[in-house]
């Protein structure tokens, strides 16, 4: 990047800063403003002002007036940089909230969750959210005190001017000349930190170490020296890059700083010169050595601005994330759908997964009729998962159509679309909420709703778990809180699945594996609910998909469905399927064998 566009991404980045200050609190922000040049004021008065005074004093008198200006300026100038502090730590405390909020909603934008699987797309997320954590103290609020020193600078620039204009010049373009190459070399310095992916991979050693979800096997396999050592080198490594970055950026800093140091050398010789001449007496001397030395609120300012160009390259980072996610896009049809069920249809679907050649789906084509309950089967890696999300909303097909009642999924508002959709999913969440709310957040508007929450719980054959919970739907979930109470992973599934049959008339339900961690017995019962919930939906047109590895879960399915090579290799009822002895009645003998 040329030199001039690195000065403008810093000019873009303090744009964007003023906007967030605004956005914190527009009162606040000219609050923040009017006191940060009220204090400048103040200061130039200080060091005009005690330049009168000390030359009073050296002529054998005292000039009160000087003297009571010189301590108002005082004071006023230590409550000034108080209320300007204030300012600072209050909005420092409503930017972290907008910063978070704002990373959120561009993570959700996109209608589906595509985005979400492409590298640099996480890190970016990652990165910004773990920078935002960081600065919580520091970044909007050192902001304020360099626009403190800046206002201040532009101050003490005002009075050095008023002796001389040449020396003010001077040291003004070497100051300046600092400022820029510190703040270009800062702001490249940390835009390489949030897309560091060695210290990415570092974080995740990290996290390996230190979470819950993974101590068990860490512990087990003895693996704390190996992610130790890990993570060391992982960090040795980036950090060692990015300081052979830093070293090849250095000259122009160097340059500046031969500059300014050469500025202050002339400035003090002229200022030396005239006062030795008789040129300016005592008074401007005072108060031009005072605004020589106040300059260095123009040039950099250690580690207040340090922060603030670190707050400048997550904003920056935050509008490239910005242009490069999708936008909301605009539906033909934003009302749809309308509730009315109608047949599910894939037409010469072809779906690819990021970063990946090879086509998970590859013409793929199904029919689905209104009200059926379909049972998708399938090796490892057929598809069955993703069929699931296609079906959603939660991917789109890279070509071919998805049609609901002759409508392709396309048009539909994806936020409608899925909340008429309902579902169990293998890799549910640990909601760590209130047990009735870990149930309910299934279906928001019933969210308080005791009634609704025991229901599905019946519905998912769940009623049982309730003796787990000491203080019954209030129970706090979760070993995070003090007085959270922790489940079995049989638990936490079922809770999913109650979450799942949460909403009462979905236009689909789907059941993707959601009886991983399930016993036998709970399987067979909860198997039955779903056939009865299948049943009920399909009264209504509903669709039903069930995506399973147990055969002996699919012959009661309207509809079972093969997945192989990209494809449907086969389609029909049980006894169908098992008549016509092609792959699936095979698999079907050979898993029946294994549980006999």
């Amino acid at each position: 990047m040329t030199t001039v566009a690195r000065i403008r991404r810093i000019l873009h980045g303090m744009a964007l800063l003023v906007r967030l200050l605004w956005a914190c609190s527009p009162a606040l922000t000219v609050v923040g403003a009017v006191a940060a040049v009220a204090r400048a004021l103040a200061a130039a008065v200080l060091m005009l002002a005690s330049g009168r005074l000390v030359g009073a004093l050296a002529d054998g008198r005292l000039d009160q007036r000087w003297l009571v200006l010189t301590l108002t300026a005082l004071v006023l100038q230590t409550v000034l940089a108080a209320v300007v502090d204030v300012v600072g730590v209050v909005e420092q405390g409503r930017a972290t909230p907008l910063l978070l909020e704002r990373v959120s909603t561009l993570a959700s934008r996109p209608h589906g969750i595509e985005h979400l699987e492409q590298s640099d797309v996480r890190q970016a997320i990652d990165g910004a959210v773990e920078e935002i954590n960081q600065q919580y103290f520091l970044g909007v609020q050192s902001t304020w005190q360099v626009v403190g020193y800046r206002i201040w600078g532009i101050a003490a620039l005002a009075v050095l001017a008023s002796w001389s204009w040449w020396v003010a010049a001077v040291v003004l373009a070497a100051t300046l000349a600092v400022n820029l190459t510190w703040s270009a070399y800062s702001q490249q310095i940390f835009e390489q930190i949030f897309r560091d992916r060695r210290r990415r991979r570092a974080r995740w050693y990290r996290n390996l170490l230190v979470d819950q979800d993974s101590a068990k096997e860490v512990r087990l396999f003895g693996l704390t020296d190996f992610g130790l050592e890990r993570f060391a080198q992982s960090w040795h490594v980036a950090l060692a890059d990015l300081w052979q970055g830093r070293r090849a950026e250095q000259r122009p800093i160097v340059i500046a700083n031969v500059a300014v140091l050469a500025a202050y050398v002339v400035a003090l010789a002229a200022l030396a010169h005239d006062a030795w001449t008789g040129v300016i007496g005592t008074a401007t001397l005072l108060a031009a050595s005072q605004a020589l030395m106040q300059m260095e609120g123009l040039g950099m300012l250690g580690d207040m601005q340090t922060m603030c160009i670190r707050q400048q390259a997550l904003l920056l980072d935050l509008e490239d994330l910005d242009r490069r996610l999708p936008a909301a896009s605009e539906v033909a049809a934003p009302t749809r759908p309308t509730g009315k069920p109608g047949a599910v249809s894939l037409r010469d679907v072809r779906f690819t997964y990021p970063g990946r050649t090879e086509p998970t789906f590859d013409r793929l084509t199904l029919e689905i009729e209104p009200g059926s309950s379909v049972a998708v089967v399938g090796e490892n890696g057929a598809g069955k998962s993703t069929l699931v999300k296609l079906l959603t909303g939660l991917y789109r097909p890279s070509s071919g159509r998805l049609l609901v009642d002759d409508v392709d999924l396309a048009d539909f508002d994806g936020d409608a679309w899925r909340a008429r959709c309902a579902g169990a999913f293998q890799d549910h969440l640990h909601l760590e909420l209130l047990a009735r709310e870990t149930i309910t957040t299934g279906d928001l508007p019933a969210l308080d709703s005791d009634d609704r929450a025991l229901r599905a719980l019946d519905d998912a054959a769940a009623g049982d778990v309730m003796v787990a919970l000491p203080g019954g739907l209030a129970t706090q979930l979760g070993t995070s809180w003090d007085d959270g109470t922790e489940l079995s992973g049989g638990q936490w599934q079922r809770l999913a699945i109650a979450r799942g049959m949460m909403r009462g008339d979905p236009l689909l339900l789907v059941l993707d594996e959601p009886t991983s961690a399930l016993d036998a017995a709970t399987e067979h019962a909860l198997f039955e609910g779903y056939a009865d919930a299948a049943r009920r939906a399909g009264r209504h047109g509903a669709v039903t998909v069930l995506v399973t590895h147990r055969f002996s879960t699919v012959a009661a399915a309207d509809l079972v469905v093969v997945l192989a090579d990209g494809r449907v290799s086969e389609v029909g009822s049980h006894a169908e399927l098992m008549a016509a002895g092609g792959g699936y009645a095979q698999l079907y003998a050979l898993q029946a064998r294994g549980y006999a």
